[in-house]
C-alpha cells in the first residue's frame, strides 16, 4: 500500500498556487512555498506567508520604527533645554558685565557657542548630532585659551558632556527620530526596554526598594503578580520578564518579614541600650 500522497491532494501556496506548499504560516496557519516563506527580525524561530509578515502585530519591530520614525524624543527636548539655558546665561552675564571686549564678555559669549547645534539638533539636522560631540571640546579649548590657569577645570567639565553626547550619539530612539538606519538588534533593546512587560520592571524596582521601605512591599508584591499572569513566550510578539517578575514579587514578600524579624529587633535593642 502506497503512502504518498497525490499531487491532487498536496497542500499549495496561497499565493503561488501551482508552487507546493513547504510550510504553513505561524499566524493564520495558510500554506506558502519556498519563496513565500518570510521571517520576522525578533521571532527568528517562526515563519510567516508575505501577507503576516507584513502586518504591525507580526513584525513588531518594523511597527515600532515607524512609530518612532522622525519623532522627537527625550534627547531632542533635553538639548533644547539646556541650549535656552545657554542662552539665558549668557544674557545675565552680558547685563553684568556689559559688551566690551573684556575676557569676562568674550566668556560669556562662549556659551553661545552651543546654541546653533542645540537648535539644529532639535530641528532634527542629522549634522547637529556630530557637533554635540565637538562642541564641548570646542569650547573648553576656548575657555582655556581666555583663563589658561584653569585648563585643567575646563577639561574636567568637558568629560561628562562629552559622555552625554556619545550616549546620545548611540542612543536607537535618537538615531530614529534622525531617521537614521537602526538594526533589528538595537529595535530589539528599545523593544524590551520599554515594552517587554514593564509591569515586571516595576515589580523589580519596588521590590528593592521594599527591602529599605516596608510599606512599597505590597505594590511589588501586586506588580509582580500581575507580570507573571501577562508572561507569555508563545505570543507574537513575545512577553518576558518572568525572573524579574518573580524576584520582583519574592523581595516584596522578603522584605517586610527583614524588618519583622532582623532589623526592628535589632533598632530596639539600641534604642533600650
Amino acid at each position: 500500500m502506497s503512502l504518498e500522497v497525490p499531487l491532487s491532494q498536496q497542500g499549495r501556496c496561497a499565493v503561488h498556487p501551482d508552487l507546493p506548499a513547504g510550510g504553513t504560516c505561524f499566524r493564520c496557519g495558510g500554506f506558502f512555498c519556498a519563496d513565500c516563506a518570510t521571517s520576522v527580525p525578533g521571532l527568528v524561530a517562526r515563519l510567516y506567508c508575505r501577507a503576516c509578515a507584513a502586518r504591525p502585530d507580526v513584525n513588531y519591530l518594523e511597527a515600532l520604527r515607524q512609530r518612532y520614525w522622525g519623532k522627537r524624543d527625550g534627547w531632542a527636548w533635553w538639548v533644547a533645554g539646556v541650549t535656552l539655558l545657554c542662552c539665558v546665561a549668557t544674557a545675565a552675564a552680558l547685563t553684568e558685565w556689559g559688551l566690551d571686549a573684556t575676557k569676562d564678555s568674550l566668556f560669556a559669549l562662549l556659551f553661545l557657542v552651543p546654541v546653533p547645534v542645540g537648535v539644529a539638533f532639535f530641528l532634527g539636522k542629522r549634522w547637529a548630532r556630530h557637533a554635540l560631540l565637538a562642541t564641548p571640546l570646542v569650547m573648553a579649548v576656548v575657555a582655556g585659551a581666555l583663563v589658561p590657569d584653569a585648563r585643567f577645570f575646563f577639561a574636567l567639565c568637558v568629560m561628562p558632556a562629552l559622555l552625554i553626547g556619545v550616549r546620545i550619539h548611540r542612543d536607537a530612539r535618537n538615531q530614529l527620530f534622525f531617521q537614521l538606519p537602526v538594526p533589528p538588534r538595537a529595535l530589539k533593546a528599545l523593544w524590551e526596554q520599554r515594552f517587554n512587560n514593564p509591569m515586571a520592571q516595576q515589580a523589580l524596582r519596588f521590590g528593592f526598594s521594599s527591602v529599605l521601605m516596608p510599606l512599597l512591599a505590597p505594590i511589588a508584591v501586586i506588580c509582580g503578580a500581575v507580570a507573571l499572569t501577562r508572561v507569555d513566550p508563545e505570543a507574537t510578539p513575545p512577553i518576558g520578564r518572568r525572573g524579574q517578575a518573580i524576584t520582583g514579587l519574592v523581595l516584596g514578600l522578603v522584605g517586610p518579614l527583614l524588618w519583622w524579624l532582623v532589623l526592628l529587633p535589632l533598632l530596639s535593642g539600641r534604642t533600650h541600650f
